[in-house]
């Protein structure tokens, strides 16, 4: 149903929360036309004052929910992983490709190209290469066997597959900047405008800042599968102290990171220090939901995966190693235990799952913020921080 607008007692905007007699956010032709203070709501708008209005939230790593992955080709489940996830509040995503031979991630791009430039429930601004390019020592839940070191042809025919009607659809990759060639296809992507991450990765602190240099901008989910600061054998013969990923993430000021805050890969008592360090610009959350996000217990196979749901709410690679296999999760679930496990505020962790995010894949000026201009994808929150009502490019399913 299309609506013309919501009014509220209580808006989240990019930096702050706006409390007065009410704020009445209009629509039209999809995109927020006006925010201003009136005293109660306009006719046919969505009364929301007993909730917390919100924009929509931005996903950069969604790998898939329900039992299927963006690996596969039949476009009603792709419509099912977005749903799924747009339902929770997830208005914006990158649909997620992890690691598999060359040929079938090319088949892959080529299809989720296509699939983003059509008409999809949620927006779909570009897609998310996470792999092949990883360290086989960080492979985590990756397919070890289908990982290689970065080279210029296959990076080329990666980009050449996600071109769709003559627009670039590879919106961001993640890589593991220690590896031969590395920098190389940094420099690469970087050109084509497409914005990568280090992950999967034991790069030292020297390899990012040379990565840095050549354009890498972020580090995918943070703390899990890329070191902590540990110590490592130097080149005067000692075991010194090595930052690693995440003191790489601490000490270097241009450097973001996105965190999966689940409770499981990232302890929720370091999520306000690294917050505290980076700043709300350079800090993010996202699902990083994979093939089995909402599927009972139990073990699944396919979409690049193999794992096993507990029913304590994590899932495990099959692969060995005793691994997370991604998260069950969903973006909003992130926000509701970034709230209650690792003390944000509520507006501290929109930031980071909407407006920080949307910055970083270059949509802050349509996603993340209510403001005219901006695109009508608005959130309704409950007090207890779960989702009650989604407008997407001002249509709501109620």
């Amino acid at each position: 149903m299309r609506i013309p607008g919501v009014w509220t007692r209580h808006a989240l905007t990019t930096r702050a929360e706006n409390k007065n007699d009410g704020i009445g956010i209009a629509f039209e032709g999809g995109r927020i036309t006006a925010v201003k203070a009136q005293p109660r709501p306009p006719a046919g708008f969505i009364d929301a004052s007993a909730g917390i209005v919100t924009p929509g939230l931005v996903d950069i790593q969604v790998n898939g929910a329900l039992g299927h992955s963006f690996v596969e080709s039949d476009r009603a489940h792709f419509d099912d992983v977005v749903h799924f996830h747009l339902r929770s509040g997830t208005t914006c995503m990158l649909p997620t490709l992890i690691t598999a031979h060359a040929d079938a991630l090319c088949d892959g791009l080529r299809t989720l190209a296509a699939y983003c430039a059509s008409d999809t429930p949620a927006d779909l601004p570009g897609i998310h290469l996470e792999g092949p390019f990883l360290n086989p020592g960080k492979s985590g839940a990756h397919d070890p066997a289908a990982l290689c070191l970065p080279d210029a042809l296959l990076t080329a025919r990666f980009l050449n597959a996600a071109t769709h009607a003559g627009e670039q659809r590879l919106r961001m990759t993640t890589l593991a900047p220690e590896l031969s060639g590395a920098l190389a296809a940094i420099k690469q992507f970087v050109l084509s405008g497409v914005v990568v991450a280090a992950g999967h990765s034991a790069a030292h602190i020297t390899d990012m800042q040379a990565a840095v240099r050549a354009g890498l901008r972020t580090i995918t989910h943070a703390g899990n599968a890329s070191d902590w600061p540990h110590r490592a054998l130097n080149d005067l013969g000692f075991m010194g102290s090595e930052p690693g990923l995440v003191g790489s993430l601490l000490a270097i000021p241009e450097l973001a990171g996105s965190v999966i805050m689940d409770g499981f890969h990232f302890h929720p008592a370091l999520l306000r220090p690294l917050l505290t360090v980076k700043g709300a610009a350079h800090l993010f959350l996202t699902s990083d939901a994979s093939t089995v996000a909402g599927c009972p217990p139990g073990d699944y196979e396919g979409g690049g995966l193999a794992a096993r749901v507990d029913p304590r709410g994590f899932a495990l690679s099959l692969r060995g190693g005793q691994w997370l296999a991604g998260s069950t999760i969903t973006l909003a679930d992130a926000v509701q235990r970034a709230v209650k496990l690792a003390g944000l505020s509520f507006a501290e962790a929109i930031h980071a799952a909407s407006t920080a995010p949307a910055a970083l894949i270059g949509l802050a000026d349509r996603k993340g913020v209510l403001r005219p201009g901006a695109d009508a994808d608005v959130l309704i929150w409950n007090d207890d921080f779960t989702v009650r009502t989604v407008v997407r490019g001002g249509i709501t399913d109620d």
